[in-house]
This record gives structure tokens, C-alpha cells and sequence, in this order.
């Protein structure tokens, strides 16, 4: 069913919500902006810049975690770290990936405002099928939260790549000069660089899925 949730902040146009995905962005003041407007209004222009890994990753995801707890309550059936982010030695991006496991997707858009009220906006991704995406600034340092389904395919491969690279040092030192060739080759183009990680990314599930 296809419902109005509100106005655009900007041009007044009508924001639906259709199958529990929410056509529109919802902002840090819980205001509602059209995917156009919203568009119009990014100035972020996203590269690819690795750093060497810091032990201070693991205890920024700790503090969030403890408020996306707080702040989904019960509905949070587990938190973790993922990403590059999340494996000691691994060059990364510093952006802290967090992923939250809930019991159903589809009541995604009733945790929105409550994760906006810690600072986490909502970012339509409509070619995302199992996961929602959330983003958050703090000062200087960057978070990316992952909603999906607990024990759901998304969850289970994103924590066999993470424990896989975590227990076998050689696939990690082997992820790591990928990344640093596709760094400086996609310096400029981040979904490229995303992109190419895909295969390796893939092999590892796999054979994570095989252990």
C-alpha cells in the first residue's frame, strides 16, 4: 500500500511510504526531503583515501553500539562490527561500518526517527533489497549503519567475510594490497572501487561457507 508520509521541506512536493520504504529522506530535524531535493543539496563528493588500521576504531564502534542499543531497545537482536574497520591490521577507509539485526525489514522506516534522535539519517538506497542504510557524522569521524535482518543472508555473509579475514592472516594481507591497488586506481570513484572488491569478497565468502 502506498501512503503519504509528508511534505518536502523544500517544494511541498507529497513523500509516500510504499511497501515500508519511505520515498523521501527524513533529516537530522526530522523534516522530509525528496530524493530531487536531497540530490540537489549534497556537496559530498566521495574518494578513496586508506589509512593504516587504528586501535581506536574498535572502541568508536563500541560507543555507538551502546547508543543503537538504547535507542532500538529490544528491537536489536544484535550489533556488530563489520568492515574493514573491524579487522585488526587491515588498511581502511576511516569510516566505522556498523550492522544492526532486527526481526523484520519491512518495519524498518518505525526505527528512523528514533536513530535520527542519536544522529543517524536515513539514506534511500532503493537498489539495497536486504539491508537500509544509515549515516552519521560526528565531528570528523564517520558511521555507517547497516539495518537487515538478523540470522537473514546479509547478515550471516557480512560476519563469515569479517571472522574469515580476522582468522587467516594471509587472506587479510592479500584484501589489503587489493585495496590499496584499487585505491589509488579509483582514487576519484569510490562505487568502482567498490565494485572491484566484489569478487574477492565473494571467494571469501565462500570458502568461509565451507570451514
Amino acid at each position: 500500500m502506498r501512503e503519504p508520509a509528508g511534505k518536502c521541506r523544500n517544494c511541498d512536493t507529497l513523500i509516500y511510504c510504499s511497501g515500508g520504504f519511505l520515498e523521501g529522506v527524513v533529516n537530522n530535524d526530522q523534516t522530509l526531503c525528496c530524493f530531487t531535493c536531497a540530490n540537489q543539496t549534497s556537496t559530498e563528493k566521495p574518494t578513496v583515501s586508506l589509512r593504516s588500521y587504528h586501535p581506536e576504531w574498535p572502541v568508536l564502534f563500541e560507543q555507538e553500539q551502546e547508543l543503537i542499543a538504547e535507542s532500538l531497545g529490544e528491537n536489536a537482536l544484535g550489533i556488530e562490527h563489520i568492515g574493514s574497520t573491524a579487522i585488526p591490521g587491515l588498511q581502511a577507509k576511516p569510516i566505522i561500518d556498523i550492522m544492526a539485526g532486527i526481526r523484520s525489514l519491512a518495519s524498518y522506516d518505525s526505527y528512523i526517527p528514533h536513530l535520527s534522535a542519536i544522529g543517524y539519517m536515513y539514506v534511500p538506497k532503493p537498489e539495497l533489497v536486504e539491508r537500509r542504510f544509515f549515516k552519521k557524522k560526528k565531528e570528523t569521524q564517520t558511521f555507517h549503519l547497516h539495518l537487515c535482518e538478523f540470522g537473514g543472508k546479509e547478515w550471516e555473509e557480512k560476519l563469515l567475510f569479517r571472522d574469515y579475514l580476522r582468522q587467516h592472516p594471509e587472506a587479510m594481507e592479500e584484501y589489503n594490497s587489493l585495496k590499496q591497488t584499487l585505491a589509488i586506481r579509483y582514487q576519484k570513484d569510490r562505487p568502482s572501487y567498490t565494485k572491484s572488491k566484489e569478487p574477492f569478497i565473494s571467494s571469501i565468502i565462500q570458502k568461509a561457507k565451507k570451514k
